[in-house]
């Protein structure tokens, strides 16, 4: 998959970007060679450093890297628009005059070295800004919901969300020290991690999750796994995180009482468990909920594609989700809503379900860019009627 994506970029910077510039075959030949190495950045990093894609690598060696795949990738997207617009421009260049010669123009104009010197000149900016916003402690962003059937009893809890952090060699112990400090300063009723907290074994990030033992909260701290636990060793890092002091809810639910009144706290697992590489059990909400009680129930399941699904529960009332990143980039949010039942990030009405789609804490270091599409901690607020 990775060695795939990489050759697609580089085919689509050759013929976009690299085949308009004013230099030899030698040169152009030189520029392709290194716009594949920065394609196919995470199969390289994978293979000398290992990990889930290459997470393992130097901090410094990620940066860079991450750096020059990010205008690597614009360059493909910037690329790809050219080439669209100046086969456009050329079946229009057959329209009578004066139309036709003035989009003859703009097709040649296209195609100009300054044009794509302004596009090399944009996607570095570009992905030096969202390496930047990816790499970024998360801000602090506080949200309120109200829901129709929520008890008034539980009017005004308070949940803080942290999904998707991704703890890494990228997001290691200072970063996470940091989003524990700002979440804890808020004093939440209850802290929520709907998946993918790590990237690596137990041993490799044994130092950078420590902070974490640090969260706490009056009715709990609960916590679910996402596809990257499947990919960093899921059996040892769900005792892992009950020696951190979170409640896994693995397909199973929690009974608390906050200001008294009863509220079921339910997970489920995520579908990558159902991948042949795991064959473990897949998300079930029946066995999830099975003996509880009645009250409102918040489900976390890691990706929100199964929300309408879930909905036909009458029990749930919320459900958390992340696993999108919120889109990451302006243009990728639509491809990222579409694999996602069309949620990609903030709050949906699902029949009567409230979903919440978590923008992320932290990326996947396999494309860690974040244009206009800030990661946050969410401190969620839910009102009564």
């Amino acid at each position: 998959m990775f060695v795939s994506f990489g050759v697609l970029l580089t085919i689509g910077v050759f013929f976009g970007f690299i085949t308009f510039l004013p230099f030899s075959w030698p040169t152009r030949a030189g520029l392709t060679a290194a716009a594949a190495i920065f394609a196919s950045r995470v199969a390289i990093l994978r293979y000398v450093f290992g990990g889930v894609g290459g997470i393992e690598a130097p901090k410094g060696l990620l940066y860079a890297t991450s750096f020059f795949q990010g205008a690597v990738a614009l360059l493909f997207l910037f690329g790809l628009f050219r080439l669209v617009a100046m086969g456009l421009t050329a079946l229009l260049a057959f329209l009578p005059s004066p139309l036709g010669q003035f989009f003859e123009l703009f097709k040649k104009g296209l195609g100009l070295p300054k044009v794509s010197l302004g596009l090399l000149v944009v996607a570095l900016l570009a992905s030096g800004v969202s390496l930047w916003q990816a790499a970024k402690v998360p801000v602090l962003k506080k949200s309120e919901v109200v829901i129709n059937s929520w008890p008034k009893g539980l009017d005004g809890l308070t949940m803080a969300i942290l999904a998707d952090a991704h703890i890494s060699r990228f997001f290691d112990r200072p970063w996470v020290e940091e989003v524990v400090d700002l979440t804890m300063a808020q004093k939440p009723d209850l802290i929520l991690l709907p998946g993918d907290v790590v990237d690596g074994s137990v041993e490799q990030r044994a130092e950078d999750v420590a902070p974490l033992a640090r969260l706490s909260a009056p009715y709990g701290v609960f916590a679910i796994v996402g596809n990257h636990e499947y990919y960093s060793g899921l059996m040892e890092w769900l005792p892992a995180f009950e020696r951190l002091g979170f409640k896994t809810l693995y397909n199973s639910h929690a009974l608390v009482f906050p200001f008294g009144v009863p509220l079921i706290l339910a997970g489920v697992t995520d579908l990558t468990a159902l991948d042949s590489r795991f064959n473990l059990p897949g998300p079930d909400l029946a066995k999830a909920l099975e003996g509880a009680p009645k009250a409102p129930v918040v489900l976390m399941e890691h990706r929100p594609s199964r929300a309408r699904q879930n909905a036909k529960d009458p029990r749930v009332t919320i459900q958390i989700s992340g696993h999108t990143h919120g889109g990451m980039l302006p243009g990728l949010k639509a491809l990222v809503a579409k694999v996602n039942d069309g949620f990609v990030v903030g709050w949906y009405d699902v029949g009567d379900l409230k979903l919440f789609v978590h923008p992320g804490l932290g990326l996947w270091n396999g494309f860690p860019m974040r244009l206009f599409d800030p990661s946050e901690i969410t401190i969620v607020t839910v009102r009564a009627a």
